[in-house]
């Protein structure tokens, strides 16, 4: 038993010796970790450049886009709501529920405010 420790304790003293060397040198130097932290920072601007890239061009020429916005909304119960949407000029008032969407009124072209009020007169 004891020959075979020698001999395990022969094998390992060079592997031993090897790591002992290697612990007496630094592990970083400023010089690595100046490298780095360059290559994180082109890594870094490289993904929000192609980000930013794809942002901008990624509408492609033959796509319908829809001018619309949300103007805005009116709770009408717990899960009701009166939306009004603009789209492409147009404003139209919505009535929102889970599983459906109601067109409640297309507002025409004249004054907006004016034609609200005429519609809330005669709806009362």
């Amino acid at each position: 038993m004891p020959r075979i420790l020698s001999s395990i304790a022969l094998t390992l003293f060079p592997v031993m010796t090897f790591a002992a060397e290697k612990m007496a040198q630094p592990v970083f130097s400023w010089l690595s970790i100046l490298n780095m932290l360059f290559g994180l920072a082109i890594v870094v601007s490289l993904i929000y450049g192609l980000s930013w890239v794809l942002k901008k061009y990624s509408r492609l020429p033959g796509t319908n886009q829809v001018d619309m916005k949300i103007l805005g909304g009116v709770s009408l119960g717990t899960r009701e709501r009166a939306v009004l949407v603009q789209v492409e000029g147009h404003k139209i008032l919505l009535g929102v529920a889970p599983g459906r969407v109601n067109l409640l009124h297309q507002f025409e072209n004249k004054a907006f405010e004016q034609q609200l009020a005429t519609v809330m007169e005669q709806k009362s």
